[in-house]
């Protein structure tokens, strides 16, 4: 696999600690969090510093119709004194309180709302007004973050898009667009995230130009904005790159472009990956026959047909929902600790429904995630035992190349044995799984 553009930065598994140990080590002290109705908060416009957003509120309801309501985001409220009552007034989270209400009359169930009551003592109207600006200077996620999300949630959660599009109320085609981003070059995301191109334009000129190309034009886009005394790139830098320019730098590269070992190597691999597909007979006679051409003379070379497995055991699954592997698959071992640095566990939950865990351990980064099917993931996801490896190698790629576990000695025995993996051929992939596939 090409890990330039596996660059997005994600997290490794978490592991959970003691909440009351941890307070208690850093001499933290409890304060009131209120668990309030909704129908028993009120509010007053004239107590936010911005007009309400609609659209903003819109998306909010959306996202709380979906996910319900975050609880680690209290409305902030102090008491106002109307007709001789005591009641809570919302002043900071105008926008969520209001999203709120929306979900709850569309027949969503948010609970009780978590409330920071405002000190008596500090209820002032400057310092509301203060405080209320100072909450309202918050960044939303740029396309490079959404796509570090999307990735995340894809091959290390195994969320599908739809449910990802749900949760967080973004359209397909926004998923598409940060996936351009995903796959780009990692120098084009380096760009991105040191300001020197908007997310949106890079996205913009991969659509139109190809992720290659885009690269091109970022890069002399950036020559000609420092050279009019700019450090970011804008349409105008771009419109002004020279096709002419362009294309000599491209021609004169050319030339020094050749098929080295490794990519000789992977070239072969590709080629008899192809000769050994179940469909590879039904591909057009012309590519058969440059495929056969192409691999005359190397015969002792290729390895034998893989023949379909033998049926697998139906794994069974503990008290806790984690599935008792049904093959495990180890990394080569590391000669300087004598160990494999990782596993990939496969389990066969019915025929044709097959899920993977994994283990790895470096001496600078360790986790691992069980044979579990996550509550709501649909049945079938993985269908062959090769599909669900694949998937398994996806997700290992994303976190030991975005961990310390990168720079490790082993990994570069266990990026060969990933690579191997990934491009295996599938004794059991038939026709009929293309078709659904590409649909």
């Amino acid at each position: 696999m090409d890990t330039r553009t596996q660059s997005l930065t994600l997290v490794e598994p978490i592991v959970t600690g003691n909440t009351k140990a941890a307070a208690a080590a850093a001499g933290a002290t409890s304060a009131d969090l209120w668990m309030v109705p909704y129908e028993q908060l009120h509010y007053d416009p004239r107590d936010n510093v911005r007009p309400v957003d609609h659209q903003w509120v819109s998306h909010l309801t959306a996202l709380m119709i979906a996910n319900g309501y975050d609880k680690s985001q209290p409305l902030h409220c102090y008491i106002r004194k109307v007709d001789g009552k005591d009641l809570i007034y919302v002043y900071k989270g105008q926008h969520r309180y209001l999203s709120a209400g929306n979900a709850i009359r569309a027949g969503k169930t948010l609970g009780k709302i978590p409330v920071v009551v405002r000190d008596a003592k500090t209820v002032e109207r400057a310092e509301m007004v203060i405080d209320g600006y100072l909450s309202n200077e918050s960044k939303r996620a740029s396309p490079l973050e959404l796509a570090t999300l999307v990735a995340e949630l894809r091959d290390v959660h195994g969320v599908d898009t739809k449910t990802i599009c749900k949760r967080l109320n973004v359209t397909d085609q926004t998923i598409r667009d940060v996936g351009l981003l995903e796959n780009a070059p990692v120098e084009i995301h380096q760009f991105v995230r040191d300001g020197s191109i908007s997310g949106t334009l890079a996205i913009e000129q991969i659509r139109q130009h190809g992720a290659e190309r885009a690269l091109e034009r970022i890069a002399t886009g950036m020559s000609k904005a420092k050279d009019a005394g700019k450090t970011k790139v804008t349409k105008k830098h771009l419109h002004a790159t020279s096709p002419k320019s362009v294309a000599a730098t491209t021609a004169a590269a050319e030339p020094q472009r050749k098929i080295g070992e490794q990519h000789a190597k992977q070239l072969f691999q590709a080629l008899q990956s192809v000769l050994h597909d179940p469909g590879f007979g039904k591909l057009s006679p012309g590519t058969i026959e440059g495929v056969h051409r192409a691999l005359t003379g190397l015969e002792d070379l290729l390895d034998a047909v893989p023949a379909r497995r033998p049926k697998y055991p139906i794994a069974k699954a503990n008290e806790h929902g984690v599935y008792e592997p049904s093959e495990i698959l180890s990394a080569p071992i590391s000669k300087s600790t004598g160990r494999t640095a990782v596993e990939i566990r496969l389990a066969q939950i019915a025929e044709g429904d097959w899920e993977f865990g994994y283990s790895y351990t470096f001496n600078s980064a360790g986790g691992s995630s069980p044979c579990k099917r996550i509550d709501g993931e649909s049945p079938g996801r993985y269908r062959t035992r090769v599909e669900a490896i694949r998937a398994a190698v996806q997700a290992l790629t994303l976190i030991l190349e975005n961990s310390s576990a990168s720079k490790a000695k082993e990994m570069a025995g266990v990026r060969r044995w990933l690579d191997k993996l990934f491009t295996m051929p599938d004794p059991d992939w038939t026709p009929g799984m293309a078709q659904e596939t590409a649909q």
